[in-house]
């Protein structure tokens, strides 16, 4: 048994949207859409949402810290 098998993990609702690329503005998977500060748009969320990568939950924690909401708005790093 390793360390990796006894630490429980969950993926958070960036990684699960990081981990596919933006349909959006075409940022591959693992990188932000925008570097500074960082943060990923929307759609990417989206996109992670209608895959099944996310819950209805966290979706809504998501769209829940933003004033404008657009596919285009960028979900900032610290904002879920």
């Amino acid at each position: 048994m390793t360390m990796t098998d006894t630490i429980p993990w969950a993926i958070t609702a960036a990684q699960a949207a990081r981990a596919r690329p933006c349909p959006l503005c075409e940022a591959p998977p693992g990188a932000p859409c925008q570097r500074k500060p960082a943060g990923d748009h929307l759609a990417r969320f989206l996109d992670a949402y209608t895959a099944g990568q996310l819950t209805r939950a966290c979706m809504a924690a998501v769209v829940g810290e933003l004033v404008v909401i657009d596919r285009s708005v960028i979900v900032q790093d610290g904002a879920r």
